[in-house]
């Protein structure tokens, strides 16, 4: 459960490969509903997958997760949804999920819409989605790449032949490929596709939030893990582009960007001391020896899940005489603890967060730094008396005005208002009439927007529609019919903080009550997406299903989705 995994959400990893590489952490069959992913085969597209993660990062644990029949020719968004859902849930019971692999995609950006939800939920969590960008291209023109991988919250991978030139068939991109990792005869011989790049991205991103979150208790934020991947900016390129001659992508380097995050994020916040601190067999194995902790930590105990937990500052603010003997030297701290203070029965009872909750004042202007906040406690908050506990101040909830007697406006105008875990009620009185309701959300945040009506007993209205805009009334997005029935439901995850509009109406001549629940989404909350779907997509003709395709092929035909 410690261990670090990469997600696989793929056609399932065999028995055989599994022997090669090491069982599986975790698997499961969504598509058939059972524990079997093994399904009687030698070899699979998700066993090439796994062994792709498994040649970048052999220390990672690996989620099999299948999500397609045992032929591969029938791919289940309801079940990709399901995995994802499991993902989310074991993260929450502890699990290190480091980041999500999906070699598969459409064209139709529609066909994604059992799942964005969930992957916009996994970023909250700082679990990245990584997927191939598609098998579609050619010499001749710049593609963008396929869904997922072309939605903006998803890492996007092209191919390169091995030596940096970008793969003749990958949907390369400058603005939608964040990055081209080797696609031509890897992971083995007449091994070809974007499917096997996109893994060794996968590998890459679980490696590198298993040693940022080990060392600083964080992850890396989307932006962070592109940066990473790109090694700031300084990462090697490939040879231009044969479409237009000029155009020239990052190339995946895996201990290239594992190098960076060592310097820009692990090194600046890692203290071999304090790791020692944190363990009692690395206390036994290594003494003092701070520099051949950190080499524990960098070559097995962040694959292993640990964490340098002791914090040295926390422990000199917790004693006036630490403060005053060690100011803020961390390290020193973490000397005494181990020296002395353990035998003395010493305990850290300073926490960063709790005062900065006492003291807005200093959480303004240590930005939030937990490290920043401890230091201005000993040099300053101590001495001037600060409160070193307090709760985090309420936020003012919005008030909820549902529809009365006279019909809300359809506009910014409207005095419909709806906060985040509250429920407002209104009723589509006519062809035509669209009732807006007010909400304030937090970027970052996931909510669950409802709109239940008759399928659901939350009204009468037959078959309800859900607009977002933004704060300038512009369109967002929408949602008919992923509810209940007829009703709609949406995950939504704002990138600006701000007030958004909500719109519900009925679809084509419908009218009728209806009930507007907005909440903060959880792994439960999401559920409802994948229960009780079925394999296909309800409304199939307008997914175009059948032209979703694992991304790989031997030697790529002109031809290379295959149509399933």
């Amino acid at each position: 459960m410690g261990a670090w995994s990469a997600a696989i959400v793929d056609s399932g990893v065999t028995d055989e490969t599994e022997a090669a590489y090491g069982a599986n952490a975790y698997e499961f069959d969504y598509y058939n509903w059972n524990s079997d992913t093994d399904g009687g085969r030698s070899t699979s597209h998700g066993s090439l997958v796994a062994a792709a993660v498994e040649l970048t990062n052999s220390s990672l644990e690996r989620l099999d997760l299948q999500i397609t029949n045992n032929a591969a020719t029938v791919l289940s968004s309801s079940a990709i949804s399901s995995a994802l859902n499991t993902v989310g849930n074991l993260s929450d019971q502890g699990w290190n999920v480091g980041a999500v692999n999906m070699s598969f995609g459409s064209d139709y950006y529609s066909w994604t819409s059992r799942f964005r939800s969930q992957i916009a939920l996994l970023n909250n969590d700082g679990i990245y989605t990584v997927a191939a960008a598609g098998n579609g291209g050619s010499d001749t023109r710049i593609e963008t790449p396929i869904y997922p991988a072309g939605l903006d919250y998803v890492i996007s991978v092209g191919s390169h032949d091995g030596s940096g030139n970008p793969s003749w068939f990958s949907q390369n991109s400058d603005t939608g490929v964040h990055i081209l990792a080797d696609g031509e005869n890897f992971p083995g011989n007449d091994d070809y596709g974007t499917s096997y790049a996109a893994p060794q991205v996968t590998a890459t991103v679980t490696t590198m939030q298993a040693l940022v979150e080990g060392a600083t208790g964080d992850r890396l934020s989307f932006a962070e893990v592109i940066d990473a991947l790109q090694q700031g900016g300084a990462g090697p390129r490939s040879t231009v582009d044969p479409a237009d001659n000029a155009t020239t992508y990052y190339l995946h380097d895996h201990a290239g960007s594992v190098n960076y995050v060592l310097q820009t994020y692990v090194d600046p916040a890692f203290s071999g001391l304090e790791y020692i601190a944190s363990y009692s067999d690395i206390e036994a194995a290594f003494g003092r020896d701070a520099t051949g902790a950190r080499s524990h930590f960098i070559e097995t105990g962040a694959w292993d899940g640990r964490m340098s937990s002791f914090d040295g500052l926390e422990y000199i603010a917790s004693y006036s005489d630490l403060r005053a003997a060690f100011g803020g030297d961390r390290a020193a701290g973490a000397s005494h603890f181990l020296d002395a203070g353990r035998a003395e029965g010493r305990a850290t009872t300073f926490d960063a967060e709790a005062y900065m909750a006492a003291n807005p004042d200093v959480a303004a202007a240590v930005g939030g730094d937990p490290d920043q906040a401890t230091l201005h406690y000993i040099n300053n908050g101590a001495a001037e008396g600060r409160a070193t506990n307090g709760a985090t101040p309420a936020v003012n909830e919005q008030p909820a005005i549902s529809e009365g007697s006279s019909d809300l406006a359809r506009g910014p105008w409207s005095e419909g208002c709806v906060g985040v875990g509250q429920t407002v009620t209104g009723t589509i009185g006519y062809d035509g009439d669209r009732d807006w309701f007010a909400t304030e959300l937090t970027a970052g945040e996931t909510i669950v927007i409802q709109v239940r009506g008759a399928a659901s007993g939350g009204g009468t209205l037959y078959d309800p529609e859900l607009y977002v805009y933004d704060s300038e009334g512009d369109f967002l997005t929408y949602d008919f019919d992923n509810g209940t029935g007829w009703d709609a439901y949406l995950a939504l995850t704002v990138t600006t903080n701000g007030t958004y509009y909500l719109e519900v109406d009925g679809y084509s001549h419908y009218t009728g009550s209806y009930t507007l629940d907005v909440t903060s989404a959880s792994v439960s909350s999401l559920s409802d997406l994948a229960a009780g779907a079925d394999t296909a997509d309800r409304h199939a003709s307008t997914f175009g299903d059948v032209e979703v395709a694992l991304l790989s092929d031997g030697q790529l035909s002109s031809d290379p989705f295959g149509l399933l």
